[in-house]
């Protein structure tokens, strides 16, 4: 029998999507903040090489602006599209919106701590800061047009009213797993009363 040299075959490891560093990405940014966000722990941690990461990304700050992009369209501009796109009165629409943070199943948790951990950094980082401050525009702004458009507040009260709520559903969200569920629909009723 011939000798036979056996045919190296390169380990295959799974091609792995732009969207897939993000979300992983987005995922250690919540557990252990942006100091946490960096290839090599990613590459281990998806069982790719870097050279994967680069495929899709010229260099870390790239990946960090693509979360950044990732979290506002998630975060805010579909919830709007959503939300615009369904069939119910701007009160529906606005009940919708401020029940979202109720949510104590894995997505609302999940987009939370994401958000949380997207504010700490925004803190040490002029990008990051610069995107939680468009948001906090949007999402008041969208508030106000909600408010307005229920024609049950006076213009003067939309602003100082769109604040409150949006001031409401960040607490909500970052303690609301502590608060007895029948308090919501109280706190809600007095935030949406005339």
């Amino acid at each position: 029998m011939p000798f036979q040299i056996a045919a190296r075959v390169p380990k295959s490891s799974p091609r792995l999507d732009a969207e897939t560093w993000i979300e992983a990405a987005l995922d250690a940014l919540a557990a252990n903040g942006v100091e946490a966000v960096r290839v090599e722990r990613l590459a281990k941690s998806l069982g790719v090489t870097k050279g994967s990461f680069y495929w899709h990304f010229k260099d870390r700050p790239a990946l960090l602006e693509a979360m950044l992009q990732s979290w506002r369209q998630r975060a805010t501009l579909a919830i709007i599209d959503r939300l615009e796109g369904s069939k119910g009165s701007p009160q529906d629409r606005l009940n919708q919106l401020v029940s979202l943070p109720r949510g104590q199943q894995e997505r609302p948790r999940r987009a939370a701590d994401i958000e949380a951990a997207i504010r700490l950094w925004a803190r040490l980082d002029d990008k990051a800061a610069g995107c939680i401050a468009e948001i906090d525009r949007l999402r008041l702004s969208y508030i106000q047009t909600l408010l307005t458009a229920t024609e049950r507040f006076s213009a003067d009260d939309v602003n100082s009213r769109a604040v409150l709520l949006y001031a409401y559903m960040q607490g909500l969200a970052a303690i609301g797993g502590v608060i007895d569920p029948a308090l919501f629909t109280q706190c809600e009723q007095v935030l949406l009363k005339p």
